[in-house]
């Protein structure tokens, strides 16, 4: 049967930062900082000179947004032969369609994992797939999208737009995210091949497309929008180039007149708008305009009439008298490299000297999966003690993942009674704990946290904009050297508290990220209800040392009609709804469909006919209606204050994550009353397990190989390599540079999950926790996971969460796929009751009822060998293989032996686990092997890594347990685990 497309899910698992976002307008990177493409003097549209003092940005990143590959296989990539941008400005937004043209130059069909790298902040709303017109090898046209690109930026647009360049076009459309999973698991189980896109981190979505017809061109279009970066009184809209674009062609259309490009282009005129055509430019093509001059962007929908501006309020400036000491955190992982990490030490610099008169005593935290003070103590804010960190800092190896709970939690350990917290980060935590709202509480009562947004892509501006909101501090934009001066004291303003923000003629107003205190310079975006013609200023009602005072700020210099209004209005609206999770889940829901916003709670599914969406109950919903009658400030409101608490505890958030279980649309809930009565019992400390820093040695750059340095600086990563370098290593520091690995690649939870298996095999049993929960929040269909938490919690000696781990996947009937899944957790089970030490007499009570129900049902009081494997990647078949003394193998095909031995249920849907246990051992030698039986056939190159657990004497007072990891690289390959050698039977009869 011939297939154009598989499914696609595009599912957001993270928190979505609110499009603009609270932040003041004010830095400066060290040496290396280049000027932006706006430089003084460049020239202007016509030939004329730039204004003279255009301010500079940054040096850009190495790894640029829109940067984009189809990978094949684990080292194989297809080339991009042909990219084409169409970019739309309206006043501070812009909405941006990409087309990418892959070629598969191979001679067989393949599947491929799509990964792109988004601006700051950005939010897709569009993904399609499909086989372009064009053969492989003949010289690539001009493709005409449309004449504006501004008219041709909507979903159905698009499709009508490329209806004659592509075959078999597939769109995907909004839906609920675990409507979504399902689909998605149930389509590859029919054999149909599904292509799954998932947000992985900040700014980075990675696709599974299918199929890539042999020496074919095959097109992928995303659109998403992104607001512009205030740089001195401009906007500016920067489209970084990425390298190998092949042939690249770039329209920028810009509403209104004035505005400037780099590399210098005269526009074409357009009714009310400028359009400015670029081919094959190299590096960044930027357009500027100036931010005085920016409209309030006013549209509608069929829910209503909406409003977006950015606004920068005059607020009264007041001295305040700030903390004389301050811990700086300072991000040493792999995303800080090395760019991000010239501008840290410059605000380090930049925020010691400007406050020596008021900031008299600091630390310095270097971090990233690790943690490690400068000093031991406080010390004296010195030009000779600044001098000291920064060159000790130039020596420091940029590598790792970003454990930002842990650099928190070691912040919160000064001893002083209050202090500010500069964090020198992005805020994009992939390692350890997740949710900002627990990261949110770290710091406690006597921290003020102040942050910085830079530009750069791959920030997690909606994680700043909390811990800032938590503590009472703020975020500040930085954006350039020049603002350096402005930036490194603005937090010694006063704050003013935010009591009330409302539009006259507007309702249902918001400001992005939700600020509670506001700075002076802070820009703000705002969005809301209202048609354009009757609205009025922005009104703040602020408040400040019982002093109260009304701030009003023109909405813009004039109107204008956007399709970018309402959905600028729908990611507010829908970020602050999620914000507060399962309380206002229904309603976020109806948000995100409406206006496309991809999240945590909808995802963009692709299926291939209307049968199947029929088949999986997808059908339009009036969401709508639900959008025009539940506005999102009112609901919020509403239910911010009982939610708001809960998310921080960890008790609820275990719940929760349960109670989402119970709804799996692929999952049968089987919960015991007697496993909720107990976790009703459990205080909120034993859900809790804070992120922990990998206790590492190698911290300088002259520590390591040359080569991995330099590799290291271009996030350039070879998971061989690493995998090398780690052996190297060993202890901790092995741990360290496979965490780069999931720095580079967020939200792999095939990546995540063979990282923690080795974190198991190195004893770093809280890093594992970690890496599972993440996987867990994001494929929660899966029970596996669960099983590998609570081996990891009971290892690190904490037995009651252990105990609702190990109960999770034996709550619910799974999907066949999974095999004898229960039968092995019940004997893992089985065992950590036997051993079980708790003080808590609930817990000792149901553990001992629990215990004497499993040892009835799984009558083994001991067994002489028990060998149990899983594994890190799905649709693969690997199958455990032990061969007795007696030659005899015990496999799938032959699951017992004559002496006893017995495996587990054949798995071949992917994970595992599979079992082999043996109550009496023969004396001799056993070999325990893996056979890599089947992995994904459209792959050029896949690697899986198995987990595997040999205990021997099990449930004896001798038992002994061995752990190994081993990478399988090639399908139909036998590996060896490990041999064993027993004098014989342990057990008497």
């Amino acid at each position: 049967m011939h297939r154009h497309v598989g499914p696609v899910v595009l599912a957001v698992f993270g928190a979505v930062t609110a499009c603009g976002g609270m932040a003041a307008k004010s830095a400066r990177p060290s040496a290396e900082y280049a000027p932006s493409p706006m430089a003084a003097g460049a020239a202007a549209p016509g030939g004329g000179a730039a204004r003279a003092t255009e301010p500079e940005t940054w040096k850009r990143s190495s790894l640029v947004s829109n940067t984009a590959r189809v990978m094949v296989g684990d080292r194989e990539q297809l080339a991009l032969r042909a990219m084409q941008t169409r970019v739309a400005i309206d006043g501070f937004r812009a909405r941006v369609v990409i087309d990418y043209l892959y070629e598969n130059d191979r001679d067989r069909q393949l599947e491929g994992t799509f990964q792109l790298r988004l601006p700051e902040d950005a939010t897709p709303y569009f993904f399609a797939f499909g086989e372009s017109v064009h053969e492989a090898r003949a010289p690539i046209p001009q493709l005409v999208i449309a004449t504006d690109p501004g008219a041709a930026s909507e979903p159905a647009q698009i499709m009508v737009a490329r209806a004659e360049a592509w075959r078999g076009p597939r769109e995907a459309r909004m839906v609920p995210r675990e409507v979504a999973q399902h689909a998605y698991r149930e389509t590859v189980q029919a054999r149909v091949d599904p292509a799954l896109v998932e947000w992985a981190g900040a700014g980075v979505f990675s696709a599974r497309v299918f199929p890539l017809a042999p020496h074919r061109l095959h097109r992928i279009v995303v659109g998403y929008d992104v607001d512009l970066v205030h740089i001195g009184d401009d906007l500016e809209y920067r489209f970084d180039q990425p390298a190998g674009a092949g042939a690249s062609s770039i329209d920028i259309s810009v509403a209104g007149t004035g505005a400037r490009a780099t590399p210098a282009a005269t526009p074409a005129a357009q009714p009310g708008r400028e359009l400015f055509h670029f081919d094959n430019a190299s590096g960044a093509v930027a357009v500027r305009t100036r931010a005085a001059a920016a409209p309030v962007l006013a549209g509608s929908d069929a829910a209503g009439a909406y409003f977006a501006a950015r606004v920068a309020p005059a607020l009264p400036a007041v001295a305040a008298s700030t903390n004389d000491t301050a811990v700086l955190l300072v991000d040493t992982s792999l995303s800080s490299n090395p760019d991000r990490f010239n501008i840290y030490l410059a605000l380090l610099r930049g925020v010691l000297d400007a406050n020596r008169d008021t900031l008299k005593r600091f630390n310095v935290l270097f971090w990233s999966v690790d943690a490690h003070w400068y000093s031991p103590q406080l010390l004296d804010n010195t030009p000779a003690n600044v001098d000291a960190v920064l060159s000790f800092a130039n020596t420091l190896a940029l590598e790792g993942a970003t454990d930002l709970g842990a650099a928190l939690a070691e912040a919160a350990r000064v001893e002083a009674p209050r202090y500010d917290v500069f964090l020198l980060s992005d805020g994009a935590a992939t390692w350890g704990e997740s949710s900002i709202h627990a990261l949110g509480k770290t710091l406690g009562e006597r921290a003020t946290l102040y942050g910085y947004q830079t530009g750069l892509a791959g920030g997690d501006n909606a994680a700043l904009a909390h811990l800032a909101r938590a503590t009472g501090g703020a975020v500040f934009t930085v954006t350039g050297e020049a603002e350096l001066p402005r930036v490194a004291v603005a937090h010694r303003a006063r704050p003013w508290r935010l009591v009330g923000a409302t539009v006259a003629g507007g309702t249902d107003v918001m400001l992005a990220g939700r600020p509670t205190s506001l700075f002076p310079d802070q820009d703000l975006v705002v969005v809301g209800r209202g048609a354009a013609a009757s609205l009025g200023a922005l009104v703040l009602e602020l408040e400040q040392g019982g002093r109260r005072t009304t701030v009003k700020t023109p909405l813009g210099a004039a109107a204008l009609g956007s399709p970018l209004a309402a959905r600028a209005y729908g990611q507010i609206a829908t970020a602050q709804l999620e914000e507060l999770e399962d309380a206002t889940a229904d309603v976020a829901r109806a948000y995100a469909t409406n206006f496309r916003v991809t999240g945590r709670t909808c995802s963009l599914l692709m299926l291939e006919s209307e049968a199947d969406y029929a088949r999986f109950n997808i059908r339009p919903e009036n969401d709508a209606r639900t959008v025009a009658t539940s506005p999102a400030s009112s609901v919020f409101a509403a239910t911010v204050a009982r939610a708001e608490a809960a998310l921080a505890d960890p008790k609820a958030a275990f719940l929760a994550h349960l109670a989402r279980l119970e709804k799996l649309p692929n999952v049968r809930p089987l919960i015991a009353p007697e496993f909720r009565a107990l976790l009703a019992k459990l205080p909120p400390e034993v859900f809790a397990v804070p992120s922990a820093p990998v206790p590492s040695r190698l911290r300088a750059k002259a520590q390591l190989p040359s080569a991995l340095v330099a590799r290291l600086a271009k996030q350039d990563l070879d998971y061989d390599a690493l995998t090398a370098e780690a052996r190297r290593r060993g202890g901790p520091d092995a741990l360290k540079a496979l965490s780069s690995l999931v720095e580079a690649n967020p939200g792999d939870a095939v990546l995540a999950r063979d990282v923690g298996f080795s974190a198991l095999e190195l004893g770093l049993r809280t890093q594992a926790y970690h890496l599972f929960r993440r996987v867990a929040a994001a494929r929660p269909q899966e029970p596996q996971t669960y099983r590998a938490m609570a081996q990891a919690l009971a290892q690190m000696g904490r037995p009651e969460l252990a105990l609702a781990y190990f109960e999770l996947p034996l709550s619910a009937v799974w999907e066949p796929r999974f095999g004898d899944l229960r039968t092995i957790v019940e004997l893992d089970y089985l065992r950590f009751l036997r051993k079980l030490e708790t003080s808590d007499p609930a817990v000792r009570a149901y553990a001992a009822h629990r215990l004497e129900g499993l040892a009835k049902r799984i009558n083994l009081p001991r067994a002489d060998v028990v060998v149990s494997i899983t594994w890190n990647t799905d649709a693969t078949d690997v199958d455990l293989h032990v061969t007795e003394p007696s030659g005899e193998e015990c496999f799938y095909q032959h699951r017992d032996t004559r002496s006893g031995g017995r495996l587990t249920q054949d798995v071949t849907q992917g994970y595992g686990p599979e079992m082999y246990v043996l109550p009496r051992s023969p004396a001799g030698t056993y070999r325990v092997r893996a056979h890599y039986y089947a992995s994904d056939r459209n792959r050029m190159s896949a690697r899986s890594k198995v987990y595997a657990t040999i205990i021997e004497d099990w449930g004896t007072p001798a038992e002994r347990v061995t752990e190994r990891t081993v990478t399988l690289e090639s399908g139909k390959d036998m590996h060896d685990l490990a041999t064993i050698v027993r004098k014989g039977a342990a057990i008497a009869r």
